[in-house]
Protein backbone atom coordinates (compact mmCIF):
# COMPACT_ATOMS: atom_id res chain seq x y z
CA UNK A 1 0.00 0.00 0.00
CA UNK A 2 2.90 2.31 0.60
CA UNK A 3 5.84 2.97 -1.62
CA UNK A 4 5.81 4.15 -5.22
CA UNK A 5 3.46 6.75 -6.60
CA UNK A 6 0.05 5.47 -7.37
CA UNK A 7 -1.15 7.77 -10.09
CA UNK A 8 0.75 9.67 -12.67
CA UNK A 9 0.21 11.42 -15.93
CA UNK A 10 2.80 9.66 -18.04
CA UNK A 11 3.41 10.06 -21.73
CA UNK A 12 2.07 8.31 -24.75
CA UNK A 13 4.21 5.71 -26.42
CA UNK A 14 5.46 2.23 -25.81
CA UNK A 15 8.13 1.90 -23.17
CA UNK A 16 8.01 5.61 -22.53
CA UNK A 17 4.58 5.67 -20.96
CA UNK A 18 5.73 4.83 -17.44
CA UNK A 19 3.55 6.60 -14.92
CA UNK A 20 4.66 5.02 -11.64
CA UNK A 21 8.37 5.53 -10.96
CA UNK A 22 10.13 3.15 -8.62
CA UNK A 23 10.77 4.36 -5.13
CA UNK A 24 13.20 1.77 -3.86
CA UNK A 25 10.68 -0.15 -1.80
CA UNK A 26 10.26 -2.91 -4.37
CA UNK A 27 12.59 -5.03 -6.35
CA UNK A 28 13.53 -8.71 -6.15
CA UNK A 29 16.88 -9.80 -4.85
CA UNK A 30 19.03 -12.46 -6.47
CA UNK A 31 18.74 -14.20 -9.85
CA UNK A 32 16.90 -17.36 -10.81
CA UNK A 33 19.48 -20.10 -10.41
CA UNK A 34 19.07 -23.55 -11.90
CA UNK A 35 17.99 -25.08 -8.54
CA UNK A 36 15.44 -22.30 -8.05
CA UNK A 37 14.01 -22.83 -11.53
CA UNK A 38 13.83 -26.58 -10.89
CA UNK A 39 12.04 -25.90 -7.60
CA UNK A 40 9.53 -23.67 -9.38
CA UNK A 41 8.93 -26.31 -12.07
CA UNK A 42 8.27 -28.82 -9.29
CA UNK A 43 5.70 -26.45 -7.79
CA UNK A 44 3.97 -26.06 -11.15
CA UNK A 45 3.89 -29.81 -11.67
CA UNK A 46 2.43 -30.31 -8.21
CA UNK A 47 -0.18 -27.61 -8.82
CA UNK A 48 -1.48 -29.72 -11.70
CA UNK A 49 -0.93 -33.12 -10.08
CA UNK A 50 -2.79 -32.43 -6.83
CA UNK A 51 -6.16 -31.61 -8.46
CA UNK A 52 -5.78 -34.39 -11.01
CA UNK A 53 -4.92 -36.88 -8.29
CA UNK A 54 -7.51 -35.93 -5.69
CA UNK A 55 -10.47 -34.49 -7.61
CA UNK A 56 -12.79 -37.47 -7.84
CA UNK A 57 -15.54 -35.77 -9.83
CA UNK A 58 -16.87 -32.37 -10.91
CA UNK A 59 -18.98 -30.46 -8.42
CA UNK A 60 -22.75 -30.55 -8.69
CA UNK A 61 -23.03 -26.74 -8.83
CA UNK A 62 -20.99 -26.71 -12.04
CA UNK A 63 -23.93 -28.30 -13.82
CA UNK A 64 -26.09 -25.29 -12.97
CA UNK A 65 -23.74 -23.27 -15.16
CA UNK A 66 -23.79 -25.98 -17.82
CA UNK A 67 -27.61 -25.95 -17.86
CA UNK A 68 -27.76 -22.18 -18.40
CA UNK A 69 -25.04 -22.40 -21.07
CA UNK A 70 -26.85 -25.23 -22.83
CA UNK A 71 -30.11 -23.30 -22.96
CA UNK A 72 -28.26 -20.28 -24.38
CA UNK A 73 -26.68 -22.40 -27.12
CA UNK A 74 -30.06 -23.95 -27.91
CA UNK A 75 -31.54 -20.51 -28.45
CA UNK A 76 -33.65 -20.27 -25.29
CA UNK A 77 -31.51 -17.55 -23.72
CA UNK A 78 -29.76 -17.48 -20.36
CA UNK A 79 -32.69 -19.09 -18.55
CA UNK A 80 -33.17 -21.87 -16.03
CA UNK A 81 -36.37 -23.19 -17.57
CA UNK A 82 -37.03 -22.50 -21.27
CA UNK A 83 -40.24 -20.61 -21.89
CA UNK A 84 -40.38 -19.13 -18.39
CA UNK A 85 -39.47 -15.71 -17.03
CA UNK A 86 -35.67 -15.49 -16.88
CA UNK A 87 -34.12 -15.89 -13.43
CA UNK A 88 -30.38 -15.35 -12.85
CA UNK A 89 -29.58 -18.47 -10.86
CA UNK A 90 -25.85 -18.30 -11.54
CA UNK A 91 -23.21 -15.97 -10.08
CA UNK A 92 -20.58 -16.37 -12.79
CA UNK A 93 -21.78 -14.62 -15.95
CA UNK A 94 -18.47 -14.61 -17.83
CA UNK A 95 -17.73 -18.23 -16.91
CA UNK A 96 -21.19 -19.22 -18.18
CA UNK A 97 -20.56 -17.39 -21.47
CA UNK A 98 -17.17 -19.10 -21.88
CA UNK A 99 -18.74 -22.51 -21.27
CA UNK A 100 -21.52 -21.67 -23.74
CA UNK A 101 -18.96 -20.64 -26.35
CA UNK A 102 -17.20 -23.94 -25.87
CA UNK A 103 -20.46 -25.86 -26.20
CA UNK A 104 -21.26 -23.93 -29.37
CA UNK A 105 -17.88 -25.06 -30.72
CA UNK A 106 -18.66 -28.66 -29.83
CA UNK A 107 -16.58 -28.89 -26.63
CA UNK A 108 -18.04 -30.95 -23.79
CA UNK A 109 -18.54 -28.66 -20.75
CA UNK A 110 -17.67 -31.55 -18.44
CA UNK A 111 -14.19 -31.42 -19.99
CA UNK A 112 -13.93 -27.69 -20.59
CA UNK A 113 -14.79 -26.47 -17.08
CA UNK A 114 -12.27 -28.64 -15.18
CA UNK A 115 -9.60 -28.06 -17.85
CA UNK A 116 -9.86 -24.28 -17.63
CA UNK A 117 -9.81 -24.49 -13.83
CA UNK A 118 -6.71 -26.67 -13.89
CA UNK A 119 -4.92 -24.36 -16.33
CA UNK A 120 -5.82 -21.37 -14.15
CA UNK A 121 -4.41 -23.17 -11.11
CA UNK A 122 -1.05 -23.76 -12.78
CA UNK A 123 -0.84 -20.16 -14.03
CA UNK A 124 -1.80 -18.89 -10.56
CA UNK A 125 1.07 -20.88 -9.03
CA UNK A 126 3.50 -19.30 -11.50
CA UNK A 127 2.15 -15.80 -10.87
CA UNK A 128 2.29 -16.41 -7.12
CA UNK A 129 6.02 -17.02 -7.40
CA UNK A 130 6.48 -13.87 -9.51
CA UNK A 131 4.44 -11.81 -7.06
CA UNK A 132 6.49 -13.17 -4.16
CA UNK A 133 9.62 -12.02 -6.02
CA UNK A 134 8.10 -8.57 -6.38
CA UNK A 135 7.50 -8.61 -2.62
CA UNK A 136 11.22 -9.14 -2.07
CA UNK A 137 11.46 -12.93 -1.86
CA UNK A 138 14.50 -14.70 -3.23
CA UNK A 139 13.83 -17.10 -6.12
CA UNK A 140 13.97 -20.19 -3.91
CA UNK A 141 11.52 -18.73 -1.40
CA UNK A 142 9.27 -17.55 -4.25
CA UNK A 143 9.19 -21.08 -5.64
CA UNK A 144 8.44 -22.37 -2.12
CA UNK A 145 5.46 -20.01 -1.99
CA UNK A 146 4.15 -21.46 -5.25
CA UNK A 147 4.58 -24.94 -3.81
CA UNK A 148 2.72 -23.94 -0.65
CA UNK A 149 -0.21 -22.83 -2.79
CA UNK A 150 -0.07 -25.94 -4.95
CA UNK A 151 -0.57 -28.34 -2.04
CA UNK A 152 -3.38 -26.48 -0.31
CA UNK A 153 -6.45 -28.68 0.33
CA UNK A 154 -8.64 -26.13 -1.45
CA UNK A 155 -7.01 -27.15 -4.71
CA UNK A 156 -7.99 -30.75 -4.07
CA UNK A 157 -11.70 -30.42 -4.74
CA UNK A 158 -12.10 -27.03 -6.38
CA UNK A 159 -9.40 -26.49 -9.00
CA UNK A 160 -10.81 -29.11 -11.39
CA UNK A 161 -14.36 -29.08 -10.05
CA UNK A 162 -15.85 -27.28 -13.03
CA UNK A 163 -16.64 -23.97 -11.31
CA UNK A 164 -15.09 -20.56 -11.93
CA UNK A 165 -13.22 -20.29 -8.63
CA UNK A 166 -9.67 -20.96 -9.86
CA UNK A 167 -10.05 -18.71 -12.90
CA UNK A 168 -11.41 -15.93 -10.70
CA UNK A 169 -8.40 -16.33 -8.42
CA UNK A 170 -6.08 -16.03 -11.41
CA UNK A 171 -7.76 -12.82 -12.57
CA UNK A 172 -7.43 -11.22 -9.13
CA UNK A 173 -3.79 -12.23 -8.96
CA UNK A 174 -3.10 -10.81 -12.41
CA UNK A 175 -4.79 -7.52 -11.47
CA UNK A 176 -2.62 -7.12 -8.36
CA UNK A 177 0.46 -7.98 -10.42
CA UNK A 178 -0.37 -5.24 -12.91
CA UNK A 179 -0.99 -2.72 -10.14
CA UNK A 180 2.12 -3.28 -8.05
CA UNK A 181 4.98 -2.92 -10.53
CA UNK A 182 7.78 -0.50 -9.71
CA UNK A 183 7.38 1.18 -13.09
CA UNK A 184 3.66 1.30 -13.79
CA UNK A 185 2.53 2.19 -17.28
CA UNK A 186 -0.63 3.60 -18.74
CA UNK A 187 -1.15 0.29 -20.52
CA UNK A 188 -0.89 -1.55 -17.23
CA UNK A 189 -3.56 0.76 -15.80
CA UNK A 190 -5.95 0.06 -18.65
CA UNK A 191 -5.08 -3.62 -18.53
CA UNK A 192 -5.78 -3.88 -14.82
CA UNK A 193 -9.14 -2.18 -15.31
CA UNK A 194 -10.09 -4.70 -17.98
CA UNK A 195 -8.81 -7.67 -15.97
CA UNK A 196 -10.81 -6.59 -12.94
CA UNK A 197 -13.86 -6.05 -15.14
CA UNK A 198 -13.47 -9.65 -16.31
CA UNK A 199 -13.10 -10.70 -12.67
CA UNK A 200 -16.25 -8.81 -11.67
CA UNK A 201 -18.17 -10.54 -14.47
CA UNK A 202 -16.78 -13.88 -13.31
CA UNK A 203 -17.75 -13.27 -9.69
CA UNK A 204 -19.26 -10.11 -8.16
CA UNK A 205 -16.45 -9.90 -5.60
CA UNK A 206 -14.23 -8.61 -8.38
CA UNK A 207 -15.81 -5.18 -7.83
CA UNK A 208 -14.70 -5.31 -4.19
CA UNK A 209 -11.10 -5.96 -5.21
CA UNK A 210 -11.24 -3.11 -7.74
CA UNK A 211 -12.25 -0.74 -4.95
CA UNK A 212 -9.51 -2.04 -2.65
CA UNK A 213 -6.83 -1.52 -5.27
CA UNK A 214 -8.01 2.02 -5.84
CA UNK A 215 -7.76 2.65 -2.10
CA UNK A 216 -4.24 1.25 -2.13
CA UNK A 217 -3.25 3.51 -5.01
CA UNK A 218 -4.77 6.59 -3.39
CA UNK A 219 -2.97 5.85 -0.13
CA UNK A 220 0.35 5.34 -1.92
CA UNK A 221 -0.05 8.65 -3.78
CA UNK A 222 -0.87 10.46 -0.54
CA UNK A 223 2.04 8.91 1.33
CA UNK A 224 4.74 9.59 -1.22
CA UNK A 225 3.52 13.09 -2.19
CA UNK A 226 5.32 12.35 -5.46
CA UNK A 227 2.29 12.49 -7.68
CA UNK A 228 0.08 15.43 -8.43
CA UNK A 229 -3.63 15.13 -7.85
CA UNK A 230 -4.24 15.49 -11.59
CA UNK A 231 -1.79 12.73 -12.44
CA UNK A 232 -3.33 10.38 -9.88
CA UNK A 233 -6.82 11.18 -11.18
CA UNK A 234 -5.70 10.47 -14.75
CA UNK A 235 -4.43 7.06 -13.68
CA UNK A 236 -7.64 6.33 -11.81
CA UNK A 237 -9.63 7.32 -14.89
CA UNK A 238 -7.62 4.99 -17.11
CA UNK A 239 -8.39 2.13 -14.74
CA UNK A 240 -11.94 3.06 -13.83
CA UNK A 241 -13.33 3.89 -17.24
CA UNK A 242 -12.87 0.46 -18.87
CA UNK A 243 -14.01 -1.20 -15.64
CA UNK A 244 -17.12 0.97 -15.40
CA UNK A 245 -18.02 0.57 -19.07
CA UNK A 246 -17.79 -3.22 -19.03
CA UNK A 247 -19.31 -3.86 -15.62
CA UNK A 248 -21.88 -1.09 -15.99
CA UNK A 249 -23.03 -2.46 -19.35
CA UNK A 250 -23.51 -5.88 -17.77
CA UNK A 251 -25.47 -4.47 -14.84
CA UNK A 252 -27.76 -2.54 -17.18
CA UNK A 253 -28.23 -5.65 -19.32
CA UNK A 254 -28.98 -7.71 -16.21
CA UNK A 255 -31.68 -5.30 -15.10
CA UNK A 256 -33.23 -5.26 -18.54
CA UNK A 257 -33.08 -9.04 -18.96
CA UNK A 258 -33.75 -10.29 -15.44
CA UNK A 259 -35.45 -7.26 -13.91
CA UNK A 260 -33.00 -7.01 -11.01
CA UNK A 261 -29.76 -5.17 -10.27
CA UNK A 262 -28.17 -8.19 -8.58
CA UNK A 263 -28.30 -11.94 -9.31
CA UNK A 264 -31.14 -13.94 -7.81
CA UNK A 265 -28.45 -15.94 -6.03
CA UNK A 266 -27.70 -12.84 -3.94
CA UNK A 267 -31.25 -12.83 -2.58
CA UNK A 268 -31.14 -16.61 -2.06
CA UNK A 269 -27.82 -16.71 -0.21
CA UNK A 270 -27.11 -13.41 1.53
CA UNK A 271 -28.83 -13.14 4.92
CA UNK A 272 -26.72 -11.13 7.40
CA UNK A 273 -27.22 -11.56 11.10
CA UNK A 274 -25.52 -12.79 14.29
CA UNK A 275 -25.80 -16.49 13.42
CA UNK A 276 -24.35 -15.87 9.95
CA UNK A 277 -21.49 -13.80 11.32
CA UNK A 278 -20.71 -16.45 13.90
CA UNK A 279 -20.58 -19.12 11.20
CA UNK A 280 -18.45 -16.86 9.02
CA UNK A 281 -15.93 -16.19 11.77
CA UNK A 282 -15.66 -19.92 12.43
CA UNK A 283 -15.22 -20.51 8.69
CA UNK A 284 -12.44 -17.93 8.35
CA UNK A 285 -10.80 -18.96 11.62
CA UNK A 286 -10.62 -22.60 10.60
CA UNK A 287 -9.22 -21.60 7.22
CA UNK A 288 -6.46 -19.58 8.89
CA UNK A 289 -5.70 -22.51 11.17
CA UNK A 290 -5.38 -24.91 8.24
CA UNK A 291 -3.18 -22.50 6.27
CA UNK A 292 -1.00 -21.93 9.30
CA UNK A 293 -1.35 -19.28 11.97
CA UNK A 294 2.38 -18.50 11.94
CA UNK A 295 2.46 -18.10 8.16
CA UNK A 296 -0.69 -15.99 8.28
CA UNK A 297 0.69 -13.68 10.96
CA UNK A 298 4.17 -13.26 9.49
CA UNK A 299 3.13 -10.68 6.82
CA UNK A 300 1.48 -8.51 9.48
CA UNK A 301 4.53 -8.66 11.75
CA UNK A 302 6.92 -7.70 8.95
CA UNK A 303 4.79 -5.01 7.33
CA UNK A 304 7.27 -2.27 8.29
CA UNK A 305 10.01 -3.95 6.24
CA UNK A 306 10.68 -1.71 3.23
CA UNK A 307 11.66 -4.40 0.73
CA UNK A 308 8.75 -5.06 -1.61
CA UNK A 309 6.48 -3.03 0.64
CA UNK A 310 4.05 -1.80 -2.00
CA UNK A 311 3.30 -5.29 -3.34
CA UNK A 312 3.15 -6.80 0.15
CA UNK A 313 0.91 -4.05 1.49
CA UNK A 314 -1.49 -4.25 -1.43
CA UNK A 315 -1.77 -8.03 -1.27
CA UNK A 316 -2.23 -7.87 2.49
CA UNK A 317 -5.02 -5.31 2.14
CA UNK A 318 -6.84 -7.40 -0.48
CA UNK A 319 -6.36 -10.67 1.37
CA UNK A 320 -7.44 -9.30 4.74
CA UNK A 321 -10.52 -7.37 3.62
CA UNK A 322 -11.62 -10.18 1.34
CA UNK A 323 -11.37 -12.65 4.22
CA UNK A 324 -13.42 -10.34 6.43
CA UNK A 325 -16.01 -10.06 3.65
CA UNK A 326 -16.27 -13.85 3.38
CA UNK A 327 -16.72 -14.08 7.14
CA UNK A 328 -19.45 -11.43 7.04
CA UNK A 329 -21.54 -13.47 4.57
CA UNK A 330 -21.18 -16.68 6.57
CA UNK A 331 -18.68 -18.58 4.48
CA UNK A 332 -19.78 -21.62 2.52
CA UNK A 333 -20.84 -25.16 3.29
CA UNK A 334 -18.52 -26.67 0.66
CA UNK A 335 -15.32 -28.29 1.94
CA UNK A 336 -11.87 -26.72 2.11
CA UNK A 337 -12.88 -23.07 1.98
CA UNK A 338 -13.93 -22.50 -1.63
CA UNK A 339 -14.82 -18.87 -0.93
CA UNK A 340 -11.27 -18.14 0.26
CA UNK A 341 -9.46 -19.91 -2.56
CA UNK A 342 -9.27 -16.64 -4.59
CA UNK A 343 -7.01 -15.02 -1.97
CA UNK A 344 -4.89 -18.07 -1.08
CA UNK A 345 -2.29 -17.05 -3.72
CA UNK A 346 -1.83 -13.73 -1.90
CA UNK A 347 -1.30 -15.46 1.44
CA UNK A 348 1.16 -17.93 -0.11
CA UNK A 349 3.18 -15.10 -1.72
CA UNK A 350 3.03 -13.04 1.49
CA UNK A 351 4.19 -15.96 3.61
CA UNK A 352 7.06 -16.74 1.23
CA UNK A 353 8.24 -13.14 1.06
CA UNK A 354 7.98 -12.68 4.83
CA UNK A 355 10.10 -15.69 5.70
CA UNK A 356 12.53 -14.71 2.94
CA UNK A 357 12.94 -11.30 4.57
CA UNK A 358 13.49 -13.08 7.89
CA UNK A 359 16.13 -15.28 6.30
CA UNK A 360 17.88 -12.24 4.89
CA UNK A 361 18.03 -10.69 8.35
CA UNK A 362 19.75 -13.76 9.74
CA UNK A 363 22.32 -13.53 6.96
CA UNK A 364 24.46 -16.17 5.36
CA UNK A 365 23.55 -19.32 3.49
CA UNK A 366 23.12 -21.26 6.72
CA UNK A 367 20.59 -18.82 8.14
CA UNK A 368 18.60 -18.69 4.93
CA UNK A 369 18.69 -22.47 4.68
CA UNK A 370 17.35 -22.89 8.21
CA UNK A 371 14.53 -20.43 7.57
CA UNK A 372 13.67 -22.16 4.29
CA UNK A 373 13.61 -25.53 6.05
CA UNK A 374 11.35 -24.06 8.74
CA UNK A 375 9.05 -22.59 6.08
CA UNK A 376 8.77 -25.91 4.26
CA UNK A 377 8.22 -27.77 7.53
CA UNK A 378 5.46 -25.39 8.62
CA UNK A 379 3.84 -25.60 5.21
CA UNK A 380 3.97 -29.39 5.22
CA UNK A 381 2.61 -29.62 8.76
CA UNK A 382 -0.25 -27.21 8.15
CA UNK A 383 -1.14 -28.87 4.85
CA UNK A 384 -1.17 -32.28 6.53
CA UNK A 385 -3.49 -30.97 9.26
CA UNK A 386 -5.71 -29.47 6.58
CA UNK A 387 -6.02 -32.79 4.78
CA UNK A 388 -6.57 -34.74 7.98
CA UNK A 389 -9.11 -32.37 9.52
CA UNK A 390 -10.67 -30.84 6.42
CA UNK A 391 -14.22 -31.76 5.54
CA UNK A 392 -14.04 -33.53 2.20
CA UNK A 393 -16.76 -35.08 0.10
CA UNK A 394 -16.26 -38.84 0.24
CA UNK A 395 -17.02 -41.04 -2.76
CA UNK A 396 -17.62 -38.16 -5.13
CA UNK A 397 -16.96 -40.34 -8.15
CA UNK A 398 -19.66 -42.75 -7.03
CA UNK A 399 -22.07 -39.88 -6.32
CA UNK A 400 -21.31 -38.42 -9.73
CA UNK A 401 -22.08 -41.72 -11.43
CA UNK A 402 -25.33 -42.18 -9.51
CA UNK A 403 -26.70 -38.67 -10.02
CA UNK A 404 -25.85 -38.68 -13.72
CA UNK A 405 -27.60 -42.04 -14.07
CA UNK A 406 -30.63 -40.70 -12.15
CA UNK A 407 -30.90 -37.66 -14.41
CA UNK A 408 -30.62 -39.71 -17.58
CA UNK A 409 -33.21 -42.20 -16.28
CA UNK A 410 -35.71 -39.42 -15.56
CA UNK A 411 -35.10 -38.05 -19.04
CA UNK A 412 -35.94 -41.44 -20.51
CA UNK A 413 -39.00 -42.20 -18.37
CA UNK A 414 -40.72 -38.88 -17.64
CA UNK A 415 -43.15 -37.15 -19.99
CA UNK A 416 -41.60 -34.14 -21.69
CA UNK A 417 -43.94 -31.71 -19.93
CA UNK A 418 -43.29 -33.13 -16.44
CA UNK A 419 -42.03 -30.92 -13.62
CA UNK A 420 -39.17 -31.91 -11.31
CA UNK A 421 -38.55 -30.38 -7.88
CA UNK A 422 -34.98 -30.90 -6.69
CA UNK A 423 -32.62 -29.63 -4.01
CA UNK A 424 -29.24 -30.22 -5.61
CA UNK A 425 -30.03 -28.62 -8.98
CA UNK A 426 -26.92 -29.68 -10.81
CA UNK A 427 -26.50 -33.07 -12.42
CA UNK A 428 -30.08 -34.34 -12.13
CA UNK A 429 -31.80 -31.36 -13.85
CA UNK A 430 -28.99 -31.04 -16.41
CA UNK A 431 -29.33 -34.62 -17.60
CA UNK A 432 -33.09 -34.95 -17.00
CA UNK A 433 -33.73 -31.96 -19.32
CA UNK A 434 -37.06 -31.17 -17.67
CA UNK A 435 -38.49 -28.03 -16.13
CA UNK A 436 -37.18 -27.92 -12.59
CA UNK A 437 -38.15 -26.18 -9.38
CA UNK A 438 -34.99 -25.25 -7.47
CA UNK A 439 -35.91 -26.01 -3.87
CA UNK A 440 -32.93 -23.98 -2.56
CA UNK A 441 -34.09 -20.91 -4.46
CA UNK A 442 -31.01 -20.07 -6.53
CA UNK A 443 -33.16 -20.12 -9.65
CA UNK A 444 -36.50 -19.40 -8.01
CA UNK A 445 -37.54 -15.84 -7.16
CA UNK A 446 -40.12 -16.82 -4.55
CA UNK A 447 -37.83 -18.95 -2.42
CA UNK A 448 -35.02 -16.40 -2.78
CA UNK A 449 -37.36 -13.74 -1.37
CA UNK A 450 -38.45 -15.75 1.68
CA UNK A 451 -37.10 -15.09 5.14
CA UNK A 452 -33.85 -16.86 5.99
CA UNK A 453 -33.94 -19.51 8.69
CA UNK A 454 -30.43 -19.59 10.20
CA UNK A 455 -31.83 -21.01 13.41
CA UNK A 456 -32.90 -24.17 11.60
CA UNK A 457 -30.78 -27.07 12.84
CA UNK A 458 -30.41 -28.28 9.26
CA UNK A 459 -29.13 -25.01 7.88
CA UNK A 460 -26.26 -24.92 5.42
CA UNK A 461 -24.05 -21.88 5.09
CA UNK A 462 -25.28 -19.99 2.05
CA UNK A 463 -28.53 -21.98 1.81
CA UNK A 464 -30.81 -20.67 4.52
CA UNK A 465 -34.04 -20.34 2.57
CA UNK A 466 -36.76 -22.72 1.50
CA UNK A 467 -40.53 -23.11 1.24
CA UNK A 468 -41.86 -26.65 1.15
CA UNK A 469 -45.48 -25.51 1.03
CA UNK A 470 -44.78 -23.42 -2.07
CA UNK A 471 -43.16 -26.41 -3.77
CA UNK A 472 -46.20 -28.57 -3.10
CA UNK A 473 -48.50 -25.76 -4.26
CA UNK A 474 -46.72 -25.84 -7.63
CA UNK A 475 -47.66 -29.55 -7.91
CA UNK A 476 -44.49 -30.91 -9.56
CA UNK A 477 -44.88 -34.38 -11.00
CA UNK A 478 -41.71 -35.59 -9.30
CA UNK A 479 -39.91 -34.53 -6.11
CA UNK A 480 -36.27 -35.57 -5.79
CA UNK A 481 -34.63 -35.80 -2.35
CA UNK A 482 -30.85 -35.51 -2.51
CA UNK A 483 -30.04 -38.21 0.04
CA UNK A 484 -32.68 -40.62 -1.26
CA UNK A 485 -32.47 -40.20 -5.03
CA UNK A 486 -30.24 -43.29 -5.43
CA UNK A 487 -29.95 -46.00 -2.79
CA UNK A 488 -28.73 -49.58 -2.71
CA UNK A 489 -32.16 -50.91 -1.67
CA UNK A 490 -35.51 -49.59 -2.93
CA UNK A 491 -37.14 -47.02 -0.67
CA UNK A 492 -40.55 -48.23 -1.86
CA UNK A 493 -40.13 -51.35 0.27
CA UNK A 494 -40.12 -49.19 3.38
CA UNK A 495 -43.73 -49.05 4.57
CA UNK A 496 -43.01 -45.91 6.57
CA UNK A 497 -41.31 -44.01 3.76
CA UNK A 498 -42.64 -40.61 4.94
CA UNK A 499 -40.58 -41.09 8.10
CA UNK A 500 -37.53 -41.87 5.94
CA UNK A 501 -38.18 -38.63 4.06
CA UNK A 502 -38.15 -36.71 7.33
CA UNK A 503 -35.01 -38.44 8.54
CA UNK A 504 -33.08 -37.94 5.30
CA UNK A 505 -34.33 -34.44 4.45
CA UNK A 506 -31.57 -32.15 3.21
CA UNK A 507 -32.02 -28.40 3.69
CA UNK A 508 -35.15 -26.46 4.49
CA UNK A 509 -37.57 -27.17 1.62
CA UNK A 510 -37.12 -30.92 1.89
CA UNK A 511 -37.65 -30.82 5.65
CA UNK A 512 -40.86 -28.81 5.30
CA UNK A 513 -42.20 -31.05 2.54
CA UNK A 514 -41.54 -34.13 4.65
CA UNK A 515 -43.68 -32.68 7.46
CA UNK A 516 -46.55 -31.72 5.13
CA UNK A 517 -49.38 -34.32 4.91
CA UNK A 518 -49.75 -33.55 1.21
CA UNK A 519 -46.54 -35.47 0.54
CA UNK A 520 -48.06 -38.87 1.39
CA UNK A 521 -51.59 -37.93 0.38
CA UNK A 522 -50.77 -36.68 -3.12
CA UNK A 523 -47.53 -38.50 -3.95
CA UNK A 524 -46.35 -42.08 -4.22
CA UNK A 525 -42.91 -43.35 -3.31
CA UNK A 526 -41.55 -44.89 -6.51
CA UNK A 527 -38.37 -46.96 -6.77
CA UNK A 528 -36.89 -48.00 -10.12
CA UNK A 529 -33.76 -50.11 -10.73
CA UNK A 530 -31.22 -48.09 -12.65
CA UNK A 531 -29.97 -49.80 -15.80
CA UNK A 532 -26.50 -48.25 -15.88
CA UNK A 533 -25.38 -48.38 -12.23
CA UNK A 534 -26.07 -50.56 -9.24
CA UNK A 535 -28.81 -48.93 -7.21
CA UNK A 536 -32.40 -47.77 -7.18
CA UNK A 537 -33.80 -44.44 -8.27
CA UNK A 538 -36.23 -43.19 -5.62
CA UNK A 539 -38.62 -40.30 -6.21
CA UNK A 540 -41.89 -39.04 -4.85
CA UNK A 541 -44.19 -38.98 -7.86
CA UNK A 542 -47.77 -38.02 -8.52
CA UNK A 543 -49.87 -41.12 -9.34
CA UNK A 544 -49.75 -42.12 -12.98
CA UNK A 545 -46.76 -40.02 -14.01
CA UNK A 546 -44.87 -43.12 -15.21
CA UNK A 547 -47.87 -44.86 -16.77
CA UNK A 548 -46.99 -43.96 -20.36
CA UNK A 549 -43.57 -45.63 -20.12
CA UNK A 550 -43.48 -47.74 -16.99
CA UNK A 551 -39.82 -48.66 -16.34
CA UNK A 552 -39.09 -52.36 -15.86
CA UNK A 553 -38.95 -53.44 -12.23
CA UNK A 554 -40.68 -50.31 -10.91
CA UNK A 555 -41.96 -50.55 -7.35
CA UNK A 556 -44.66 -48.32 -5.87
CA UNK A 557 -45.05 -48.13 -2.08
CA UNK A 558 -48.38 -47.96 -0.40
CA UNK A 559 -49.41 -44.45 0.58
CA UNK A 560 -49.89 -44.43 4.33
CA UNK A 561 -52.67 -42.48 5.94
CA UNK A 562 -50.27 -40.78 8.28
CA UNK A 563 -46.70 -39.48 8.26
Amino acid sequence: MTGDAAGGGGTSGDAADAVHPADGTSGPTGAWSAPAVAFLLLALIVSAWVPLRFTEAPQDDAYITYRYAKHLVEGHGLVWNPGEEPVEGYTNFLWTIVVAAGMQAGVDPEWLGPSLGLLSTVLAALLTALLARRMGATPVFAAAGALLLAVQPSQTVHAAGGLETSTFALLLLLAVWLRTGTSRTARADVGSGLVLAAAALTRPEGALVFGLLEIADAFAAWRTRGTSLGAWFAGALRRGLPFALVVGAHVVWRHGYYGDWVPNTFHAKVAPGPVIWRDGLAYAGTAVQHFGIALWLAPFLLLRERLGLRARGTALLVGTVYTVYVASVGGDYMPTFRFLLPVLPFWAALAASSVSVLGGRLGGATGRGLVLALFLALGAANTTVGYLQGHFWPEQARQQERLVAAGKALDAWLPEDAWIAATACGRVPYFAERRTLDMMGLSDRHIASTEARPEDVMHLEGHLKGDGGYILDRRPEVIVYLRLVVTEVPLARDKDWPFAARRQAFAISEAQIARDPRLWREYECVSIPLPSVEGWLNVFARPGVFDAAAPPGMLVAERPGRG
